[in-house]
């Protein structure tokens, strides 16, 4: 059975909730927080910028809190909608959803858009959030994807080398153990980076959760009337080019940009990728 939460206790969900709310408070964009009532519990979305309407879905163990470099990198030309997922560290519910994790968070994304989105806007998402976005249900609210390195479209790339990483920081997490893990994920990510504290954060306070499965073809084909952008870095050691492909070209009709250097945190190694895609995706 599941966990009633993703947190080993009261006081490490306090340690992460704090964490995040001192990181938004810090953040030199103005900004709003919004608390939105969906199908998974309350969800946080911080909301920045005017322009055309941009949904910014994290990947697994990331939230709002941990994007605010990514999401300044959009603005001013866009406004931009962070959703913290609920079941993954942040400030949204803590309860993971059931065993139709991927058709629960699709039906929440659609969820927040209505809330916070009064047109169309495009859904961006990084890793577990560009599985989320595949999930949510094509339609005049959705203008357009933009998938970064993203699960969902195939299985995962798990090696020794990765376990040899994540087990020492899941049983007993240190700044140096969170480096050596973002270090695998990206190898551009610099020691002192505000990743490693959280990080380590995560591991000593939260349970984390696996990539998902990939989504039925059926679910994926249904975007392929709508502008997508599937990109993943050459270094991706999770979903690289050659891993996902072949699953693009078939259900979504569309080639992989493979961008070089960069890893698995593409986004957050170079922020300035995501506005270079929603360029793409409008050209």
């Amino acid at each position: 059975m599941a966990p009633s939460t993703i947190y080993t206790s009261p006081a490490g969900r306090r340690r992460v909730r704090d964490w995040c709310r001192e990181r938004l408070d810090s953040w030199t964009t103005e900004h709003h927080l919004r608390t939105l009532e969906t199908s998974l519990g309350a969800t946080t979305v911080a909301v920045a910028g005017y322009g055309p309407r941009v949904l910014l879905l994290p990947g697994t163990n990331f939230c709002a809190a941990t994007m605010l470099d990514v999401a300044d990198a959009l603005l001013p030309d866009h406004q931009v909608i962070i959703a913290d997922l609920p079941g993954q560290p942040g400030l949204s519910a803590p309860q993971r959803p059931g065993p139709r994790r991927l058709a629960a968070y699709g039906q929440w994304a659609g969820e927040v858009l209505g809330q916070v989105s009064a047109g169309p806007a495009v859904v961006v998402g990084h890793s577990l959030g560009a599985a989320v976005a595949l999930a949510a249900q094509p339609g005049p609210q959705i203008s357009g994807l933009v998938l970064a390195s993203p699960a969902g479209l195939s299985r995962a790339r798990l090696t020794p080398a990765l376990l040899g990483v994540t087990l020492p920081w899941l049983t007993a997490a240190t700044a140096e153990r969170s480096q050596a893990l973002l270090r695998y994920m990206s190898g551009r990510t610099r020691a002192d980076h505000p990743l490693v504290e959280w990080m380590t954060l995560v591991a000593r306070h939260s349970r984390t959760s696996l990539a998902p499965s990939p989504l039925p073809g059926p679910v994926v084909r249904r975007w392929a009337g709508t502008p997508v952008v599937v990109a993943t870095g050459t270094e991706d050691r999770f979903y690289p080019p050659s891993r996902i492909a072949r699953p693009a070209r078939a259900l979504l009709g569309t080639d992989v940009v493979a961008v070089p250097g960069l890893g698995h945190l593409g986004p957050h190694e170079d922020p300035a990728l995501l506005p270079a895609l929603l360029s793409r995706l409008r050209s």
